[in-house]
C-alpha cells in the first residue's frame, strides 16, 4: 500500500535519533519499520496512483453526464415525449 522506500527512510530517520544505541540500531530500525507499516496499514487510505486513477475516472464520468444532460435538453426542446418514471 505504501512506498517501502518511504517507510524505510522514515524508520531510518527515527533510528538516527538514538545515536548512543548504534549496536541496537538495526533492530530498532526493523521494529520501527514494522510498527509504521502496521499502523499505516490500518488507515483507510489509497496510494497516489489509485487516487489519480479515480480522479481521472470521475472527470470522465462528469463529462459524460454533462453530454447526456445536453442531449436530454436537446431532445426535450425538439418536442420528444417525456417518459414517466415508475
Amino acid at each position: 500500500m505504501f512506498n517501502n522506500e518511504f517507510l524505510q527512510s522514515l524508520s531510518r530517520k527515527a533510528a538516527d535519533l538514538y545515536p548512543a544505541a548504534q549496536n541496537a540500531r538495526a533492530k530498532l530500525e526493523k521494529d520501527l519499520y514494522a510498527l509504521l507499516q502496521a499502523s499505516l496499514g490500518k488507515l483507510n487510505v489509497v496510494t497516489r496512483e489509485e487516487f489519480d486513477n479515480q480522479c481521472a475516472l470521475l472527470e470522465r464520468a462528469g463529462k459524460r453526464i454533462t453530454e447526456l444532460e445536453q442531449r436530454i435538453t436537446q431532445l426535450e426542446a425538439a418536442g420528444s415525449p417525456k417518459q414517466e418514471r415508475t
